[in-house]
This record gives structure tokens, C-alpha cells and sequence, in this order.
């Protein structure tokens, strides 16, 4: 497929501006179409090959455009996340009143408290939904 776009419309942009319009088009219509795709598979009842429908691609665009999908995770954001609740958790596991009079127990529970605060409130702070 090949889309035309008028050259007055794109008279006053330079070289490398018109690099990234091509770049940030063609992220775009990947983007759309996957949403597209999703739309598409979600709605199917039956086997068979897809059919994206002019619905879809409308339904799509609104999505994207208003941004209602939602971004990946990284791996950073999921590996904080993962690490607040373990240690979290962990730290509760390991408490005990009679066990924190001794250094070691008591370093232990320290460090892993210190972790877990740390990657919670990261995790807080950076918002990764």
C-alpha cells in the first residue's frame, strides 16, 4: 500500500524533518494496525482468516490517538516490581522479636527492608502501570 500526501504539504519541511515524518508515519500506521488486529481478534467469534473492517481501523485510531492503550512494561519496570514484593514479603517472613536481638538476623532484616522500600517507592515514583 502506498499512501500520497500533496508536496505543498510538506514544501517547508527539510531533509531530515522529512525523514522523521516518514519514520513517525510508518511507527503510526504499525501501531494502528496492531490495534486494529487486537480489535479484530477480540470481537471474533469464529475461525478463519481475519477481516479488519473499516470499523476497526476507525475504532483503532480513536484508541490510539486518545492514547487508551496501554503501554508495554519494560523488563527494568516488571523486574522493580517483582523484587518490592519478594522483599516485601520477605522481610514479613523473617521478622521475629526474639530472632532481631541477635546482629545477623537483624542485618538481614535491615538490608531486605532497605531493598524493599527502596524498589517500592521507585516503583511508586515512576508509576510503571
Amino acid at each position: 500500500m502506498q499512501i500520497d500526501i500533496p508536496d505543498e504539504d510538506v514544501r517547508y519541511l527539510n531533509e531530515p524533518a522529512k525523514h522523521v515524518f516518514v519514520k513517525s508515519i510508518e511507527s503510526h500506521s504499525e501501531e494502528l494496525l496492531a490495534e486494529a488486529n487486537r480489535l479484530e481478534a477480540a470481537g471474533k467469534s469464529t475461525g478463519g482468516d481475519p477481516e479488519i473492517t473499516s470499523t476497526n481501523i476507525s475504532d483503532a485510531a480513536l484508541l490510539v490517538r486518545r492514547g487508551y492503550k496501554k503501554p508495554k512494561k519494560s523488563a527494568l519496570a516488571v523486574f522493580t516490581q517483582v523484587v518490592a514484593a519478594l522483599t516485601t514479603f520477605l522481610t514479613g517472613l523473617i521478622f521475629d522479636f526474639e530472632r532481631m536481638k541477635q546482629p545477623v538476623p537483624l542485618i538481614i532484616f535491615l538490608i531486605l527492608l532497605a531493598i524493599a522500600i527502596t524498589t517500592t517507592v521507585l516503583a511508586i515514583v515512576k508509576d510503571w502501570n
